[in-house]
């Protein structure tokens, strides 16, 4: 299908393959390159556009520009049974999740629970991605980052707070975790930013100019602060995921943090994951059985005027992922012509984008 100012639908294997193959002629290792793609596309596939191949040709500037290293070196700072303090030493933050979550698991199935931090990391992706592949090993996971200061605390005007995510899942008995995801502001920076590559307007609510007013202009919004959800609650819980990612870690946090498109410094994120085996606490086959009984509990109760049904966090995320996983992930046409451009740059052919781009009705090109 030819290019539009509509976007096009991309089949989504083919879209994780385009990506890796354009890592991969970048520099980065092969597995480094399959471990970045494939979480870029399970956010695209999860409806998490803001965290999902839009930040493909943003990471490649980073990496361009010596803020993010080629290779990923991770150094094992501190380690007790229980415990990790990984170090990944400006490396791409989806591989160093990618073994802080290997770890966390390997020192939960040994103690019960574990606890692994990373420091001097990157962007990675969606908090779910990561508590998701824990619970499909038997366990809740529990999953935060800090993020660069664009959010204002409670009362503030100054952007002293990154949005700071969090995430838990929960296995099922279904095989789809149960989980949340969600930032600590009103909305996710990232969606503002789309919005401002799109040129689309943004609710108010959802950030402030620099002079404390409320925007719907994303341009203005991302010169100003998002803002905290539900006031000081938002805030105060912003606050102690920096603690526990950032000044535990030994990441930066707060208002030193550098910010991911203004600041030609690199961004030493902090991540703290979490793993408790449901085996310590009880049978997996009770625990699901217990599930059932509370997911079922959800889902039944009547449903409050102007809803259709009542839902269990994951539900949309799941329902989101079949559907793309069917019917492709839509890309807009500024997405569309970042990836492109990324792909020329390091000499790779589009051809596989294109071979898998769908129509709108559903047809391959």
């Amino acid at each position: 299908m030819a290019e539009t100012t509509r976007g096009v639908r991309v089949e989504w294997e083919a879209l994780r393959e385009f990506c890796k193959e354009v890592l991969r002629a970048a520099g980065v290792p092969e597995k480094d390159a399959g471990i970045v793609a494939s979480s870029l596309v399970d956010a695209d596939l999860s409806g998490m556009k803001s965290h999902g191949v839009t930040r493909l040709n943003d990471y490649l500037l980073r990496m361009e520009q010596g803020l993010m290293t080629l290779t990923t070196e991770i150094d094992v700072v501190r380690e007790t049974a229980s415990t990790a303090l990984l170090d990944a030493n400006d490396g791409w933050g989806q591989v160093a999740s990618e073994r802080a979550v290997e770890l966390v698991v390997e020192k939960a199935r040994e103690v019960g629970s574990a606890w692994v931090g990373v420091r001097n990391s990157n962007h990675n992706g969606t908090a779910a991605y990561w508590t998701m592949k824990i619970a499909r090993e038997g366990m809740v996971g529990i999953c935060s980052m800090n993020t660069s200061p664009v959010m204002a605390a409670h009362g503030s005007k100054r952007p002293t707070l990154g949005t700071n995510p969090l995430s838990i899942a929960v296995p099922s008995s279904s095989g789809r975790p149960i989980v949340l995801d969600m930032a600590t502001s009103n909305q996710a920076r990232g969606k503002i930013i789309l919005a401002a590559k799109n040129n689309d307007p943004i609710p108010e609510g959802w950030a402030i100019t620099s002079d404390g007013l409320p925007t719907t202009d994303a341009q203005e919004a991302l010169k100003g602060s998002v803002l905290p959800l539900g006031g000081p609650k938002g805030s105060g819980l912003a606050i102690m995921l920096d603690i526990l990612t950032g000044v535990l870690t030994g990441a930066e946090f707060g208002a030193k943090m550098p910010r991911m498109y203004d600041d030609p410094q690199p961004q030493r994120v902090g991540h703290m994951f979490s793993a408790i085996s449901i085996e310590a606490f009880m049978p997996m086959t009770e625990f699901l059985s217990r599930m059932d009984q509370k997911e079922q509990e959800t889902r039944e109760g009547p449903a409050a005027p102007g809803f259709e049904q009542v839902s269990m966090p994951g539900d949309g995320t799941h329902e989101r992922m079949a559907t793309h996983r069917k019917e492709g992930i839509p890309l807009t046409a500024e997405v569309y012509a970042d990836l492109r451009a990324a792909a020329e740059r390091y000499g790779v052919s589009p051809e596989r984008l294109e071979s898998g781009s769908i129509s709108r009705e559903g047809k391959q090109r």
